[in-house]
């Protein structure tokens, strides 16, 4: 259960990794100043619009508040943040925490219903394409083999159309039988609200970042106009996303199965997340050694993790193992990959 102490704890670590982002930076200080002085007007509504969630991650309570804001402003050209945030056309150099101020006075019931059901789906290009490699080495070079991409917690699907937004030079995208997303609430691109929810997501002040969602959303929107099947999206939770493969994707001769989650199990407790393991390796089971299940995700056990984990999973001679294929520090920035470990993890 989120608390008081908790909230700021994080908000303050938040501070940290935010210094580079002016409006962001600046929202995440005064909210924990706000916090530290008394309890603001806000907080109570914030905690009855929490009471039934749980927050496992470090970042997912305050990267949801701040979503629920951005969300706000996208959707009110009048909205007091709107001259503060470069993603309504404002500018960063004034402090944005008076217009802050008078927002969260007043904030509509449907921010606070935001923070009761939401869940962000932030979009970031340099992970997207993560699943490439796995399934370069695995299906393409060992087996020819075609697949089945299914990612969970897949938003609007954009991770599955990586290979289409930014080709990779050798890989070839006809391998892939078909792509499946499943997200409790599946985001459609051509609905406004939803759109709005995933630049949300992004911070108001990244408008690099905002850019390169534009335009895979753009491409898969497109895509889809033209092949509604390109990209399935279906209802389904991330706890269940185990049984509705095992029931809905049922193993195939001559082809194979990759499974993708990026930042879905770091939201796990351990019990739930040695669930989710349990019933995916069950999952893949049957297909013996044509499947794959590859988790970008943050360290778990690590507090305040800003490190992101790219992780391969594959049965081998009955038992399920594991290989770290990727290791991202946000922090430094630093990249840790070795070709020649991950292929030979990968071999036939």
């Amino acid at each position: 259960m989120m608390t008081k102490d908790l909230f700021l704890a994080q908000l303050e670590r938040a501070a940290l990794v935010t210094q580079g982002q002016p409006v962001t930076g600046a929202m995440v200080r005064h909210l924990a100043a706000e916090l530290k002085k008394s309890e603001p007007p806000w907080w109570p509504k914030t905690i009855k619009a929490w009471e039934k969630r749980r927050f496992v991650g470090w970042t997912e309570a305050w990267v949801l508040f701040l979503t629920a804001i951005h969300y706000e402003v996208l959707s009110d050209a009048d909205h007091p943040l709107v001259r503060y945030f470069p993603s309504c056309g404002g500018t960063p150099e004034a402090d944005p925490a008076p217009a802050l101020d008078r927002f969260l006075a007043g904030a509509p019931a449907t921010f606070f219903e935001r923070l009761k059901t939401g869940h962000c789906r932030a979009y970031a290009a340099a992970c997207a394409p993560l699943w490439i490699i796995p399934a370069l080495l695995f299906f393409q070079r060992k087996r020819q083999m075609p697949f089945y991409l299914v990612e969970v917690n897949a938003g609007a699907g954009l991770n599955l159309a990586a290979d289409l937004v930014a080709p990779q030079r050798g890989f070839r995208s006809d391998l892939l039988a078909a792509r499946i997303g499943l997200d409790p609430e599946p985001l459609l691109l051509g609905d406004i609200a939803h759109r709005r929810w995933l630049t949300a997501a992004l911070p108001p002040d990244n408008m690099p970042a905002i850019a390169e969602m534009d335009r895979a959303a753009d491409f898969v929107l497109d895509r889809m106009s033209r092949d509604a099947s390109f990209i399935q999206l279906v209802p389904c939770a991330a706890r269940l996303a185990p049984r509705f493969i095992a029931k809905n994707v049922p193993p195939e001769e001559d082809v194979g199965l990759l499974v993708l989650n990026m930042g879905t199990t770091a939201g796990m407790g351990d019990a739930d997340y040695a669930a989710y393991r349990s019933g995916m390796g069950e999952t893949l089971r049957p297909w013996g050694d044509r499947a794959l299940w590859a988790e970008v995700e943050s360290v778990r056990g690590e507090t305040y993790s800003t490190t992101l984990q790219s992780c391969i999973f594959r049965f081998k001679e009955g038992a399920l193992e594991q290989h770290i294929a990727t290791s991202l520090d946000l922090g430094a920035p630093q990249v840790k990959f070795s070709i020649e470990d991950t292929t030979r993890f990968l071999a036939a």
